[in-house]
């Protein structure tokens, strides 16, 4: 799979939406995961831009479904690079980004660029590092 592939594979997850269940947010964490593996070779810089946008699109339509589900409750999209499997990978839970449940400490970047570029040249994570994230909230209905 190439880059436009790729693009395209992220843009169809978009009409997958999102799973909200009783509340237990690993398993919306486990049901709403979606990985997707590095094409070969060297990344340009449309790639990046293509993939971001792509990215951001997604997100936009996994909130707009979770806003619409009528529960009301917080939800939140996040983007993460797993250096060992060498994916990139989104998921969603029905809470704020301090639920988003991973056993490691988060650091939170304000996009997906960081993120991308970690995937694309496959960036190993130091031991004890904290873990990337880019995550988009939905706010509780009043």
């Amino acid at each position: 799979m190439g880059r436009p592939e790729l693009v395209d594979v992220i843009r169809e997850v978009a009409g997958f939406g999102v799973w909200r269940g009783s509340g237990n947010i690993d398993e919306e964490a486990l049901e709403n995961i979606e990985y997707f593996s590095a094409p070969p070779g060297e990344p340009g810089d449309d790639d990046r831009v293509a993939l971001a946008a792509a990215l951001m699109g997604t997100m936009d339509a996994w909130l707009q479904d979770a806003a619409t589900d009528g529960t009301g409750r917080p939800g939140v999209v996040y983007l993460w690079h797993d250096d060992q499997a060498a994916q990139l990978r989104l998921s969603f839970v029905s809470a704020g980004r301090d639920g988003i449940p991973f056993g490691v400490q988060l650091v939170f970047v304000d996009g997906p660029q960081e993120i991308l570029n970690d995937f694309l040249i496959g960036a190993h994570r130091a031991s004890g590092a904290p873990l990337k994230v880019f995550a988009r909230e939905l706010a509780a209905a009043a």
